[in-house]
């Protein structure tokens, strides 16, 4: 079955540690051989910055960014860039794997709307508010205060870019003021559910009702962490988490956010190539063939198909 997964560090772990291989091949959860065994229709690659780890979080956006295009271009016949809804349809008919650029950390745009507008000329279409740190976008989980001022134009500058809020990593204050003022309605991109998993990254119910009824997106986040006690990641633990957001926010909500390379330690899935079990224990706890292909593609696809336009 094929799927669409909204957020992987790859790149980030391919420009950090090039002798791990190219996207191509190497080392990783993630690369084009993975992808294409595993089903994969289109995986979103963050550019993650760590502000207290570089002095400059613009330079450290475009060095990524570098790393990126060059790995597009070198396997340019087996990806391409989705950079409007035409994109999906012309990835699907030329059977090439579709690649959605996004950044993780809104400090890279230093709360600048003309940075964020250099970021959509880049092709960056799906932007991390916070990482783990407050910026002048807003505050993370564990950190109290909402969107700020500053903030609120940026969120408005990416809705108006056609450009995909992202909230994962916000905190539940500013989570919830984007998902009642919204134009746009926003995507959590790799976070799972609180009341399973008693983590802060987590969603509680409330956000999660709200994300239904707005028409955004939960990515089921693969970490353990958050999946639940488990030194390994089990598939039973995904399918919690799956059950219980369907069951508060609806089957329309759920999408895939693995985090691969992103996350640690093991994961009873292999690598991105073994996505295909997911889907087997998803069937065996109970999903029914639509929902499982809502969850793996159907919902992200019609999500992004209305927001890149």
């Amino acid at each position: 079955m094929k799927y669409i997964d909204f957020h992987c560090d790859t790149i980030t772990e391919l420009h950090d540690h090039p002798e791990k291989g190219s996207l191509l091949k190497n080392s990783l959860y993630v690369d084009l051989e993975k992808l294409k065994k595993g089903g994969c229709f289109i995986q979103d690659f963050a550019l993650w910055v760590d502000k207290k780890e570089t002095p400059d979080v613009w330079k450290r956006y475009e060095n990524l960014l570098g790393t990126f295009r060059r790995e597009m271009e070198a396997w340019h016949r087996l990806i391409c860039p989705i950079r409007c809804r035409e994109d999906l349809r012309e990835a699907e008919e030329e059977g090439k794997i579709g690649a959605l650029l996004s950044v993780e950390g809104g400090e890279a745009a230093g709360g600048s709307v003309e940075k964020l507008e250099r970021m959509y000329k880049d092709g960056v279409r799906l932007m991390t508010l916070t990482w783990n740190y407050p910026n002048e976008i807003g505050f993370p989980n564990g950190m109290e205060g909402g969107i700020t001022k500053k903030g609120r134009e940026m969120v408005e500058a990416m809705e108006n870019l056609h450009m995909i809020v992202d909230t994962s990593h916000l905190n539940d204050e500013g989570t919830r003021e984007i998902l009642m003022t919204c134009h746009v309605a926003p995507i959590a991109s790799h976070s799972d559910a609180r009341a399973v998993t008693g983590h802060r990254r987590n969603l509680p119910d409330d956000l999660i009702r709200l994300f239904g009824e707005k028409g955004g997106l939960i990515g089921l986040n693969f970490a353990n962490h958050f999946t639940g006690t488990e030194d390994v990641t089990t598939l039973d633990s995904i399918v919690r988490h799956a059950r219980h957001i369907r069951d508060v926010g609806g089957i329309d909500v759920l999408a895939l956010g693995s985090d691969f390379d992103g996350i640690e330690p093991k994961l009873e899935l292999k690598d991105a190539s073994e996505m295909g079990r997911l889907a087997e224990a998803l069937k065996k706890g109970g999903f029914k063939e639509e929902e499982i292909e809502k969850i793996f593609w159907w919902n992200g696809e019609r999500y992004l198909e209305d927001v890149l336009r």
